[in-house]
């Protein structure tokens, strides 16, 4: 599968951005050591499970970059990327410490300073130690943190993006739609959410993620892929799903009864949908994501209702970025600076647990410059299945 102009274009593009921002910081080069940043700024989506076949960018801030696979990526390499020159190692479980000299000395990056992932949120596909034996041979390299900068490039999202992640967005709320007026007293969770992951994948999602939980004395547990306890009537099912499409990642809550809601869950239901629809309508340009943070916080502490909890006081955010990451930079919480601008892509995310459910409606959206766009078209109100 041969690459498209359009996402050539938009790979270049981030790439002479990132240029850009090393000039402006004082660094002469990036390094990158797999995932999520290399996927970024090379198009190579390295999806390895072990560490043994780490992949490298080396980025200059003048010049062409290079890309360093093991030998056994390279044709996927050469298909994938629209980094030009890509090089190759042979042995396995180690940092090619000798390619990696030998293309910051073709690039002019010996001696230089040089961004590495080091810092917030930030991981290397390297263990320590080989990190070490890098550090070693490519001395006297002054390596400083580049996570700022990496953030800052990621945080607003282009055209091709943006459509990838309103993909991902469809296919997780057809897969809500599918799946949630099926279920039946007797389900486990776990088969809920093995039947959201089967309809997301069919559709074309890949990486399907799903966070499940159901039944009094379990509402507060958000963070759970799923038991053995099986769906009784009178339960509601609350699921946060999501999947990737490009890479990139859709992400956002639903929830089912079996049964008829009662005139509570209804209710509340009610006013965590016009809580989240109110921070959805802050997320304009110039608007400090804590702003959001605040006006949500101040509603949910007044909320009434037996048992409650405040899962996004305990999370410590009513919102997150989100991309190429299924959570990133910036937090939608009071202690986070970030003021938004078009292109960037967030979620809103208030929730509470209660005696009688969990009430959840995370959006997600994109920031434009008028009103945002919602991603996550999916209704928000209960779905009430006749068990």
């Amino acid at each position: 599968m041969m690459m498209s102009d359009s996402r050539v274009s938009d790979g270049l593009q981030r790439l002479g951005r990132a240029q850009q921002s090393m000039a402006r910081d004082g660094l002469d080069g990036l390094l990158l050591a797999g995932g999520s940043n290399l996927a970024y700024l090379t198009g190579y989506p390295t999806a390895e499970r072990s560490m043994a076949r780490p992949s490298f960018a080396v980025l200059p801030a003048r010049g062409a970059p290079i890309l360093i696979v093991h030998r056994s990526r390279l044709l996927g390499a050469q298909r994938l990327s629209w980094v030009a020159e890509v090089r190759t190692y042979e042995r396995l479980s180690e940092a090619p410490v000798e390619v990696l000299a030998r293309a910051f000395g073709d690039v002019g990056l010996r001696g230089g300073r040089v961004g590495a992932e080091l810092g917030l949120e930030q991981r290397l596909g390297i263990p320590v130690l080989e990190f070490e034996r890098v550090r070693g041979g490519l001395a006297p390299l002054e390596l400083c943190d580049a996570a700022e900068l990496l953030w800052t490039l990621r945080a607003i999202k282009s055209h091709h993006e943006i459509d990838a992640l309103r993909r991902a967005c469809r296919v997780t709320a057809d897969a809500y739609a599918r799946v949630l007026p099926t279920l039946r007293p007797g389900m486990a969770e776990r088969d809920v959410a093995t039947a959201l992951k089967v309809a997301m994948i069919s559709a074309g999602g890949a990486d399907p993620h799903v966070a499940i939980t159901s039944g009094m004395g379990h509402y507060d547990d958000v963070s759970s892929p799923g038991t053995d306890r099986p769906l009784e009537t009178g339960d509601l099912v609350w699921a946060d799903s999501g999947c990737t499409v490009g890479g990139y990642w859709a992400d956002f809550g639903r929830a089912a009864v079996l049964g008829a809601a009662t005139t509570e869950q209804r209710m509340l239901q009610a006013e965590i949908d016009e809580i989240t629809m109110a921070g959805v309508a802050l997320a304009r340009p110039g608007t400090a994501v804590a702003t959001i943070a605040h006006a949500m916080q101040e509603r949910l502490v007044h909320l009434d209702a037996p048992g409650i909890s405040l899962i996004s006081s305990i999370a410590g955010r009513v919102g997150h970025g989100i991309g190429l990451d299924a959570a990133e930079p910036p937090h939608v919480a009071a202690s986070d600076s970030t003021v938004l601008a078009p292109g960037m892509v967030i979620t809103i995310e208030p929730g509470v647990a209660t005696a009688f459910g969990t009430f959840h409606v995370e959006e997600q959206l994109v920031v434009t410059s008028a009103e945002p766009e919602i991603l996550s078209l999916s209704p928000r109100t209960l779905v009430e299945v006749d068990p």
